[in-house]
Order: structure tokens, then sequence, then C-alpha cells
């Protein structure tokens, strides 16, 4: 397009929207209005004279033709020029910024490497070099993790691990202090691989009026890549837990395709899965596993090489998972003695190793059968009495029972274990659960992730109604609903499940909630109501489970059928797996990259989890060398009132273990204990692709201009164009313009066409 407009206007579009229009050689308003009288009358003399034969649509069409003829030849004697600013020659400096980073590697450059593209056109014999040097004082710099100066194109080597390209924008602002930085050239294929605050850069570069010019380096086009974007998995689990990661796939210039996906831990084979992506997007896949021991291990998530791509660095990513063999504890409280409460129970006798269950079921009034205490002083009220004895478990099972059992402080506390502790509860159906229990107006309703009604006046009344279990798309892939390794094998084990009740039908879901399990009726198709629902409320996570005899499919199943134990594991398991410890140490990510920054953060609190503000906090960082090293950690009055951060920068790869400390007075008040780990892959090559959007981000918001490789050479108008105090104001004529010439030509001719028409020539 714009060689169009230079073919018919002279100069390229950029000299017209950078310059004013005027005229070199303006007359006087008076000689001005005598010629436009002059041709007035001739106009008279030519078309209104008595006897001139034409009628008078033709005439005004002639007239038209002719005036504007004229004019148009009055506007060219004018002499008409655009006034644009120009670069005083060698008067100021220009920082160009190469990209010499790895994935400058990557060849999809019309058959050559990207380096090697940026390498000629920034040689000295190239036009672009040369007509940037013409104008300029040219500083160029080659950048990855910091920008060098270098003395000519050819030291670029593509070999830096990352790209810094916040700080490459600053030290070249800083390298050139003192002297006139007119603009900045940034080379790059728009990699910004590190957490370092890039729009704050931009906004300094803008406020010093220094515009970056971006050039975009990689074909995006005829770029051909499967990636492994990204890996999200639990940060700790219970030994013997399953995990499901999920990871997200990016595929570029791919159709349809099948994709493999492999697991190894510790740099061991554990699982290869096949999927059907869809190319050109990035899609999420849920891959499940279960950790072979507890300990800290390094999960491999790699997208198995594809035909054609144009890089296999990025198809794997680094995944940490503590697996530990805690004993949290999980309290139950029952209103009545049922079936539903002994087969829980005989669950987790079967099963579990791990979990502790403490249960408290009322037989009569006052008297309660309690079951996993430790001592007979335990749950002798039936419920913790204290907000710090009810804090000391991990998660809370509310079975059928009314909520005037419970104090208001009970109730009260029972929402705080989840906003404040962050526990997890789980309510289950019954005679006496949700609004069958009057819990509408208590603060249990809150932490509900299911809206109650508060419409049941009898406790006993049961609406006995058979439904089938049915997996939602969530609930598909859910940790709770794996009854079987293979997914599709753990659907069909749903299908077979046999028919429960609901007690009480609970429609509406709160904001934010989602649905795992659904309920659909035997006898009404169409009626679907919620079986399980979760929500996170605080910093915890609730649960509600509405029916009231998942027995059934324990005692109507085969006896080898473990369908029943099997969810009850899974989903007291899933209750616990996020709630947080009195005194916590972790690090912000759980997988850092070479010369990150590793950032620690330490969490102490009382037994009510009150914030502790004033104990000495210390890491101590054992590396994987054998190595330790004291980290203090200072509390940071921030969101967090009980933030106790540091940093540091590790030197070596492999797993790091951090050990906590929390000390007040001299006396030793908790300790904790996590991991992280370095690992030796770059993240140079994720998401490789010329980030084109990126580039034209930085140029927009510092009043640049994005060019491509190919249209470099137009970034030269650009930039001597600049308005500046090393600027001067040059006149580019107009008048000969081809456009004029084609204008008079045109219009001579359809004045001439219209006359012979009309018999007039």
């Amino acid at each position: 397009m714009d060689q169009l407009i230079q073919f018919f206007f002279k100069h390229k579009w950029s000299t017209f929207t950078k310059g004013e229009l005027s005229f070199a050689s303006r007359p006087s308003w008076l000689l001005i209005g005598l010629i436009v009288l002059a041709l007035g009358m001739l106009v008279y003399f030519l078309y209104f004279r008595p006897g001139y034969r034409i009628n008078s649509q033709s005439r005004w069409g002639l007239i038209a033709l002719r005036a504007t003829l004229l004019a148009l030849l009055l506007i060219m004697l004018m002499r008409p020029v655009v006034v644009v600013p120009s670069i005083i020659p060698k008067s100021t400096s220009v920082a160009i910024l190469a990209d010499d980073s790895r994935s400058m590697q990557l060849e999809d450059e019309n058959n050559r490497s990207r380096i090697e593209a940026a390498r000629e056109i920034l040689s000295s014999n190239n036009q672009f070099a040369r007509g940037l040097d013409a104008k300029f004082r040219v500083n160029l710099y080659g950048f990855s993790t910091n920008a060098t100066k270098l003395r000519d194109a050819s030291e670029l080597k593509g070999q830096g691990a990352a790209t810094d390209l916040t700080g490459a924008l600053r030290d070249a602002v800083k390298d050139s202090s003192g002297t006139a930085l007119s603009a900045i050239v940034l080379v790059s294929d728009g990699g910004a691989n590190t957490p370092k605050d890039l729009s704050a850069e931009l906004r300094e570069l803008r406020a010093r009026n220094i515009p970056v010019f971006t050039v975009g380096v990689g074909n995006p086009a005829r770029f051909k890549d499967a990636e492994m974007a990204r890996v999200t998995t639990p940060r700790r689990v219970l030994v013997g837990s399953a995990v499901s990661a999920d990871t997200l796939v990016r595929l570029s210039g791919y159709g349809n395709i099948k994709v493999a996906i492999a697991v190894t831990e510790d740099g061991r084979a554990i699982k290869t899965q096949p999927f059907d992506l869809k190319g050109g997007e990035a899609q999420t896949v849920t891959i499940e596993f279960t950790p072979t021991s507890a300990g800290a291990h390094r999960y491999t998530f790699e997208v198995k090489p594809l035909d054609g791509e144009a890089t296999v660095e990025n198809n794997a990513q680094d995944a940490l998972i503590e697996v530990t063999k805690d004993s949290p504890k999980v309290l139950y409280i029952e209103g009545e003695p049922r079936w539903e409460y002994a087969f829980i129970r005989k669950a987790f006798a079967k099963n579990e190793k791990n979990l502790i269950l403490v249960s408290s079921d009322r037989t009569a009034d006052g008297k309660f059968y309690r079951q996993g205490v430790e001592s007979g002083s335990e749950l002798t009220s039936g419920f913790p009495a204290t907000v710090e004895e009810l804090f000391g478990y991990q998660g809370l099972i509310i079975g059928s029972i009314e909520a005037n059992f419970f104090s208001y402080d009970q109730l009260k506390n029972i929402e705080q274990f989840a906003a404040k502790r962050g526990g997890g509860v789980l309510a289950i159906g019954g005679a006496r659960s949700f609004d069958a229990g009057k819990y509408a107006n208590s603060p249990i309703a809150d932490l509900l992730p299911l809206y109650l009604n508060d419409q049941i006046e009898e406790p006993e009344m049961q609406v006995v109604m058979n439904y089938k279990a049915a997996l939602t798309p969530r609930g598909r892939a859910h940790a709770v609903t794996r009854l079987n390794e293979d997914r599709n094998l753990s659907g069909k084990a749903w299908e077979e499940l046999p028919p429960i009740s609901i007690p009480e039908i609970l429609t509406q879901t709160k904001p934010g909630a989602t649905v795992i399990i659904e309920s659909r009726s035997i006898n009404d198709r169409n009626r679907v109501v919620p079986l399980l629902a979760e929500e996170r409320y605080g910093r915890g996570r609730t649960m509600a489970m509405t029916t009231n005899d998942t027995w059934r499919w324990r005692m109507e199943l085969d006896s080898k059928n473990n369908s029943h134990e099997t969810f009850w594991r899974q989903l007291l398991r899933y209750l616990v797996s996020t709630t947080p410890n009195q005194f916590e140490i972790a690090a912000e990510r759980d997988v850092y990259a070479p010369a990150d920054v590793v950032n620690l953060h330490g969490e102490v609190n009382d037994k009510k989890f009150d914030p502790i503000t004033d104990a000495q906090v210390t890491a101590r960082v054992t590396k994987p060398s054998g190595r330790t090293i004291e980290v203090p950690l200072k509390i940071n009055y921030g969101e967090k009132v009980n933030d106790y951060r540091s940093e540091f920068t590790p030197d070596e790869m492999g797993l790091y273990r951090v050990e906590m400390t929390a000390l007040r007075g001299g006396a030793t008040l908790g300790a904790a204990q996590s991991t992280f780990y370095v690992t030796d892959r770059t993240r140079e090559f994720h998401d490789a692709a010329q980030n084109v959007e990126l580039l034209k981000r930085v140029s927009a918001e510092t009043g640049g201009k994005y060019f491509t490789l190919n249209s470099a050479t137009d970034l030269l108008d650009e930039i001597t164009m600049l308005e500046g105090k090393n600027s001067e104001r040059v006149s580019k004529d107009l008048w000969d313009m081809p456009v004029n010439f084609m204008l008079l030509i045109g219009l001579a001719g359809a004045e001439w066409f219209l006359r012979k028409r009309k018999g007039l020539a």
C-alpha cells in the first residue's frame, strides 16, 4: 500500500502524517482575488454569452471541469509543499538493541536463522544500517540477560539464556546519559521472559520522549511448533494420592493432530498418554498419575516431537511435587446413628492409612459415640468448644445434625474454620441437613456452595425419589471422581453405580461454585439437580453432597467393587489437600530457571491462626551440593499481615530444601519445611514464534512504530522525521506529484469528450 501511495503522491504516507501542508509561492490575497475574477469572466464569456448553444445541465458540467482544471493549475503554480521535521545529521544518537538470545537461532527467516537475518540487516553494507549511520551517531547493543555494546553486527551469536527486554531498554537509556538520544531501534523476535515490569519502563520512555521502533524477526506465518506451555500440579499431596496435572499444550502451524504426552518422575518414565488436539490454538489436557513414593519429586511433562517442528527445546516442562506422609485429621459430626456414618467409617478403616478420621455420633441427648479420639477428654460435648480445638483439624464433615445443636459461637467458628484457618468443610445430606436442619440463616449458609431456601418446615420430611449419579464436564477429570486409572473405565464405573435418594432438592449454585456430580431422576429425565458441588471460601474449600445414602454403592454392588471406598477416600483427601499448616514456608514458584531470583514466603500463626508479626524467622536453605546458607525473613506489611519474606539468587542446579524456624523471646514457636527446584531448562524457546503483539505494544506505548524485517528500510523515513531540538523543518515539493498531471490530463480529456459529444469541439 505504501508503494502505491508513493507512486501517486511522490512521498510515503508517513511524510503526510508527520508534515504540514503549505505553499512555497503564495501570492497576495489581492492577486488571488483578481485571478478568480478573471477566471469568472472567462467562464461567463465561454459559457453564458448570448447565442451559446448548450443546455443548462451540460453547461454546468463543462463549467465544473474547466474551473477544476484552472484551480489545479493555480494551486500547482503556488508550489504546494509539505513541511516535515528532519533530524540534523549527526546531531543526535540512536541506540540499536539486537536480540542475542538463544531463540534467535531458530531458522524461520527464509531458510536462515533469525540471528543471521539480524546480522545481515545491521551489517555496514546494508541499506538500513547505512541509512541510520548517515543521519545518526549509532550505538549497537546485543542483549539477552543484559545489554552489551558491540563494535559491529558480526559479534551477535544468539547464545543468551534469557531475554530481559526491560533491562535492555533501561541499559540503553542509561548508557546514553549525557548525550541526545532520539530513539531506540529494537531488532528482536519479541521474546521477553523475565519477570521485570515492562509497563513501567515503557511509561518512562514515553515520558522522556524516546520512541522505540521495533523490527520483528521470525516468520509467524510459517512457524511450526508443539509446545508444553504450562503445567499446573498440586504443590503438596499425601502419599498414595492420585495427581491430576493440567498441561497447556500450544500447537502452531499444525491442523488437528494426535500428540503423545509423557511423564517422568525423577527421570524415570511412569506414563505416556495420547491426546487428539486441534491445531493453531492452546488447549488444556489433564493427565493423571500416582507418585511412587514419599518425598520431593521432579516430574517432567513432555510433548513427544512432531514432524517439522522448529524446535523441540520447548516440548517439556518441569514440576515439583512434595509427597508427604502427613496425617491430617478430619472431624466428622453426626446427629444420629445411620448407615451413611457406618459405611464412611468402614471405608476409611479398610483403605486409608494416612488420613485420621475423628468422629462424634450423637446417640441420645447429651450422649456421643466417639471414634478416633486421642483421649477421653476429647469431644466430650460432641463438638469442639473452643476455636483452638477446632482449628487443630484440617477438615470437617457436618452430617445430619440440626443447626441449633451448635451455639452461635460454634457456628461462627465453623465459618472461620474455612475462611480464616483455610480448612475444608463438607456438608452431607440427611434428615437434619441443609434447610431441614434450619441452617438457612446461620453462618453455615454463607460458606455452602449451594443456596438454601429455608422452605422446609418439618425436619423429618424427605423427598424420596430415585436418582442416578452423573459426572459433569468438570467432574469427568476431577480428582474426586477417579474410580479407575483409565478415565473411560472410570466413567463406565459411575454409570454402573446403584440409584440413590436426595432428601432435599437444592438447585441453585452460588457464583464461583462448581458442580462436580449431578443427580438425574430415573422417573423424570428432565429433573437434574446438584449431587456434589464445591467452591473456594476464604482460604479454605467447602463442599456440599446432597444425598444421604452413598452406602448403596457398597451394599448393592459386588463385594469386589471398591467404588464406594475409593470415592470417599479421594473425597476427603481432596477436602484437606489445600489446608495450610500453622507454620508455612514456600518459594513463590516450585521451579526456577537459572539466574532467576527466588522469593521465599513464610507464615507464622498462633493456634487461632491469628498472625504473629514479631517473630524472628530464619530459613536454612540446603543446596543440591549439600552446602547451606541462612536467609533471614522479614515481616512484610502488605496485603498479608503474616507474610515473612526474603529473596536470594540460587547458584546451583537441582533440588533445594528450605527449613524455616520461628522464634520469639528465645523460645521456638514452630518450624516448617519445603522444597523448590532449579532446572537447566531455558525459557527462551517457550512461545517461540515472533511475538508480534508485544513488539507492537512496545512501539505503540512509546510513540514508535512496528516494522517487519522486509519493511525495515521504511523505518528510516519515520526515524529521520522525529520532532525535537535536534531537528529542522524542511519542505518537500508536491506540485510535481504524478497524481497532479494525471488529474490535469483527466480533466482536460473529460471536457473535450463532453464537448465532442455535444458537437461543440
